[in-house]
């Protein structure tokens, strides 16, 4: 177990719903693995997995404006 970045509290692995607004829009992802931390329940997601939801959400955006 790893601990929180904001109050040192332990984090755990969990998977959930995640949503990013982008562009003027709504993106939610289901079943992100995430850490969340056991006291105030900060989500963290770690680099690659944001730099996926980003390339997806910039594709999707721009898939549609061609």
């Amino acid at each position: 177990m790893s601990k929180c970045a904001i109050c040192n509290g332990k984090t755990e692995k969990k998977l959930v719903s995640v949503t990013f607004k982008r562009y003027g829009k709504e993106f939610t992802y289901h079943n992100i693995k995430v850490k969340v931390c056991s006291n105030c329940s900060e989500e963290f997601l770690d680099g690659p997995t944001i730099t996926k939801i980003e390339r997806e959400i910039r594709e999707k955006v721009f898939e549609k404006a061609a």
